[in-house]
């Protein structure tokens, strides 16, 4: 997959927020005050939480899919918007893939153990 480099606020922790950002084409804060709010309808004390921002994609159309490859350098995804989750030891991340492209601040996406994928249905 081909990267380019995308990263519209450089705040800590924001890859939930920048990846929604990317695949929604919206504003980085009008983003993260609707996971905020989403946050606080659920009893969660953060939005990176995986109940939080499931429940967003969900509200935005994207459900969850299977993929064969383990790790994010064999990922192989077809046209369309995909959301990967991932780790590395306890480090998590999320960034988004349009038409095989990954969009990221850098190159942390590439050697991590997928969690899930999700798709734009």
């Amino acid at each position: 997959m081909k990267f380019i480099e995308y990263n519209p606020v450089d705040e800590k922790g924001s890859c939930v927020i920048r990846t929604f950002t990317k695949l929604l084409n919206k504003d980085f804060y009008i983003v993260k005050e609707e996971l905020l709010a989403l946050a606080h309808n659920l009893n969660c004390d953060d939005y990176r939480e995986q109940i939080v921002f499931e429940k967003y994609l969900s509200n935005n159309n994207y459900q969850r899919i299977n993929v064969k490859a383990t790790n994010t350098d064999d990922l192989k995804l077809g046209k369309g918007k995909y959301i990967v989750f991932c780790k590395k030891e306890n480090d998590y991340h999320m960034f988004p893939v349009i038409d095989n492209v990954i969009y990221d601040k850098n190159k942390k996406c590439f050697g991590q153990t997928i969690i899930n994928v999700y798709k734009e249905m």
